[in-house]
């Protein structure tokens, strides 16, 4: 019967360790704001860079925002947007970029902020459909900065939630 429980544990064990994906950093590569950092993930490869992150007013299509909410924990609540540049080195399809980069904003206290969908003519996601080989796209992507300022943008996989690059401020 011992045996039994250890070797049912161990199988749950190795069962939960390949259906959860890893967020870890791995080789991705990590620098400041304005270094352009090359994603290759073996399907695609870019350069991007994050050339600022800044308060902004909110852009069109935003929806609800915490700023003038009395409330004491939201003090700053203020948009803000990420400067982002995209030169499509190999890219199976023009679209594949769209669907799959997410970039996220973290405060120095490890809150997350998930990028905001915009009605912006500027915004990455819309000129992000159409990036063939060779393609530079630039662009923004907004945060709804409701706690503390952005300090990180980190690039993720939106599918796997792999890591893919990171920018400190």
């Amino acid at each position: 019967m011992h045996r039994w429980l250890i070797a049912l544990s161990v199988l749950l064990v190795a069962a939960a360790n390949l259906a959860a994906p890893r967020a870890w950093a791995g080789d991705a590569p990590i620098g400041h704001i304005g270094d352009t950092l090359r994603v290759d993930t073996g399907t695609y490869i870019a350069d991007v860079t994050v050339s600022s992150v800044a308060p902004c007013d909110p852009p069109p299509g935003f929806g609800y925002t915490r700023s003038g909410v009395p409330i004491k924990s939201f003090p700053g609540s203020t948009p803000n947007r990420a400067d982002v540049t995209i030169r499509a080195i190999r890219v199976p399809n023009p679209f594949i970029m769209a669907t799959e980069f997410a970039f996220d904003g973290v405060t120095p206290f490890a809150d997350a902020y998930t990028p905001r969908a915009t009605d912006a003519p500027d915004a990455l996601d819309n000129v992000l459909v159409n990036a063939p080989n060779g393609a530079i796209v630039r662009g923004g992507v907004y945060w709804d900065a409701y706690r503390d300022p952005v300090s990180t943008v980190v690039l993720l996989d939106k599918k796997t939630g792999t890591h893919l690059a990171q920018w400190n401020l």
